[in-house]
């Protein structure tokens, strides 16, 4: 999914949504996502991978096209595979 050596910009501006659900079903026809966080997308990546495993389908990150990855909304499993990267900064600059 991701252009092989491209920088990602971890500092860039991103929020983590939740879709309105149903017994742990997106229900799209209820409303848009809504805002859970709002943060760098390395932050936002960190929120996401620490929740239940259950309902992380139910989340998405929004964030500015990059060079390595050209559509605004990043699945869980974009933010698992970014997570997953060696130049993914591990500890949030805040702590």
């Amino acid at each position: 999914m991701f252009k092989e050596g491209s920088p990602i910009a971890y500092d860039a501006p991103a929020e983590l949504k939740k879709w309105p659900s149903l017994k742990g079903e997106r229900q799209k026809d209820r409303g848009p996502p809504y805002l859970v966080y709002n943060g760098t997308l390395a932050d936002c990546v960190r929120e996401l991978m620490g929740k239940p495993i259950k309902g992380i389908s139910l989340y998405d990150i929004m964030t500015k096209p990059q060079a390595a990855f050209d559509q605004t909304v990043l699945s869980p499993g974009d933010a698992a595979e970014i997570a997953m990267r060696k130049d993914f900064p591990k500890d949030s600059p805040k702590a």
